[in-house]
Protein backbone atom coordinates (compact mmCIF):
# COMPACT_ATOMS: atom_id res chain seq x y z
CA UNK A 1 0.00 0.00 0.00
CA UNK A 2 2.78 2.59 1.05
CA UNK A 3 4.73 2.02 -2.41
CA UNK A 4 1.34 2.30 -4.46
CA UNK A 5 1.15 5.88 -2.40
CA UNK A 6 4.40 6.55 -3.08
CA UNK A 7 3.91 5.69 -7.14
CA UNK A 8 0.46 8.14 -7.12
CA UNK A 9 2.49 10.51 -5.54
CA UNK A 10 5.17 10.82 -8.31
CA UNK A 11 2.71 10.71 -10.63
CA UNK A 12 0.79 13.79 -9.06
CA UNK A 13 3.77 16.25 -8.83
CA UNK A 14 6.19 17.97 -11.15
CA UNK A 15 9.51 17.53 -12.57
CA UNK A 16 10.78 21.01 -12.84
CA UNK A 17 8.83 22.16 -9.50
CA UNK A 18 10.57 19.77 -7.68
CA UNK A 19 14.22 19.46 -9.19
CA UNK A 20 14.81 23.07 -9.68
CA UNK A 21 11.89 25.45 -8.23
CA UNK A 22 10.36 28.62 -9.50
CA UNK A 23 13.58 30.78 -8.98
CA UNK A 24 16.80 30.55 -10.45
CA UNK A 25 20.09 31.64 -8.83
CA UNK A 26 22.33 33.75 -10.88
CA UNK A 27 26.28 34.63 -10.56
CA UNK A 28 26.53 38.59 -11.06
CA UNK A 29 30.07 39.49 -11.64
CA UNK A 30 31.56 43.00 -12.50
CA UNK A 31 34.69 44.25 -13.97
CA UNK A 32 36.00 46.64 -11.36
CA UNK A 33 33.96 44.88 -8.84
CA UNK A 34 31.34 46.82 -6.45
CA UNK A 35 28.99 47.46 -8.69
CA UNK A 36 24.97 47.87 -7.06
CA UNK A 37 23.04 45.04 -8.67
CA UNK A 38 19.45 46.01 -8.88
CA UNK A 39 16.61 42.77 -10.20
CA UNK A 40 13.76 43.90 -11.56
CA UNK A 41 12.28 40.34 -12.67
CA UNK A 42 8.47 39.46 -10.88
CA UNK A 43 8.16 39.11 -6.87
CA UNK A 44 11.42 37.48 -5.58
CA UNK A 45 13.25 39.35 -2.99
CA UNK A 46 16.89 39.89 -3.38
CA UNK A 47 18.87 41.98 -0.97
CA UNK A 48 18.71 45.71 -2.01
CA UNK A 49 22.37 46.71 -0.85
CA UNK A 50 23.80 43.55 -3.53
CA UNK A 51 27.24 44.51 -4.49
CA UNK A 52 29.24 42.40 -7.18
CA UNK A 53 30.49 39.81 -7.09
CA UNK A 54 27.27 38.46 -5.89
CA UNK A 55 24.62 36.11 -6.54
CA UNK A 56 20.93 36.54 -7.27
CA UNK A 57 17.52 34.92 -7.14
CA UNK A 58 14.93 35.32 -10.14
CA UNK A 59 11.70 34.18 -10.98
CA UNK A 60 11.37 31.89 -13.65
CA UNK A 61 7.74 33.20 -14.94
CA UNK A 62 7.81 36.88 -15.54
CA UNK A 63 8.32 37.54 -19.72
CA UNK A 64 10.46 40.64 -18.55
CA UNK A 65 13.46 39.97 -16.08
CA UNK A 66 16.55 42.21 -16.44
CA UNK A 67 19.77 42.51 -13.61
CA UNK A 68 21.01 46.30 -13.34
CA UNK A 69 24.95 47.40 -12.24
CA UNK A 70 25.45 50.95 -11.65
CA UNK A 71 28.59 52.21 -10.04
CA UNK A 72 29.69 55.95 -9.25
CA UNK A 73 32.16 56.81 -12.48
CA UNK A 74 30.85 54.19 -14.58
CA UNK A 75 27.74 54.08 -17.16
CA UNK A 76 24.57 51.95 -15.52
CA UNK A 77 24.52 48.60 -17.50
CA UNK A 78 21.59 46.19 -17.71
CA UNK A 79 21.32 42.52 -18.63
CA UNK A 80 17.82 41.87 -19.70
CA UNK A 81 17.41 37.79 -19.13
CA UNK A 82 15.74 35.72 -21.39
CA UNK A 83 14.12 32.05 -20.76
CA UNK A 84 14.33 28.84 -22.51
CA UNK A 85 11.97 25.86 -22.08
CA UNK A 86 13.91 23.26 -19.48
CA UNK A 87 14.52 19.93 -20.48
CA UNK A 88 13.14 18.63 -17.12
CA UNK A 89 9.42 20.30 -17.87
CA UNK A 90 9.59 17.22 -20.71
CA UNK A 91 10.09 14.47 -17.51
CA UNK A 92 6.40 15.31 -16.97
CA UNK A 93 5.89 13.06 -19.60
CA UNK A 94 7.54 10.32 -17.95
CA UNK A 95 6.90 10.70 -14.48
CA UNK A 96 4.53 14.06 -13.82
CA UNK A 97 2.17 13.54 -16.39
CA UNK A 98 -0.65 16.11 -17.14
CA UNK A 99 -0.88 17.80 -14.10
CA UNK A 100 3.04 18.27 -13.60
CA UNK A 101 2.67 19.78 -17.43
CA UNK A 102 -0.33 21.93 -16.15
CA UNK A 103 1.61 23.31 -12.92
CA UNK A 104 5.26 23.82 -14.16
CA UNK A 105 3.77 25.75 -16.68
CA UNK A 106 1.63 27.59 -14.09
CA UNK A 107 3.83 28.17 -11.77
CA UNK A 108 7.35 28.96 -14.44
CA UNK A 109 9.18 26.58 -13.44
CA UNK A 110 9.42 25.41 -16.96
CA UNK A 111 11.47 27.90 -18.10
CA UNK A 112 15.56 28.46 -17.27
CA UNK A 113 16.96 31.85 -17.33
CA UNK A 114 19.53 32.47 -19.51
CA UNK A 115 22.42 33.78 -19.44
CA UNK A 116 22.58 31.81 -16.48
CA UNK A 117 26.06 34.27 -15.49
CA UNK A 118 26.29 37.73 -15.91
CA UNK A 119 29.73 39.06 -15.96
CA UNK A 120 29.76 42.61 -17.39
CA UNK A 121 32.69 44.86 -17.65
CA UNK A 122 31.40 48.76 -17.32
CA UNK A 123 32.49 51.75 -19.20
CA UNK A 124 33.82 54.67 -17.75
CA UNK A 125 30.91 57.38 -17.64
CA UNK A 126 31.27 60.32 -20.48
CA UNK A 127 31.91 63.52 -18.63
CA UNK A 128 29.31 66.30 -19.31
CA UNK A 129 30.11 69.17 -21.22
Amino acid sequence: MRKLAAVLALLAVNCSTIVHQTSQKIPVTSDPPGALVTVACGEVDNDPKAVTPTVVRVHRKPNFCEISLTKEGYERTAVTLGKTMSALYLGNVLIGGIIGLIVDGVNGAMWNRTPGKVDVQLKPATPAN
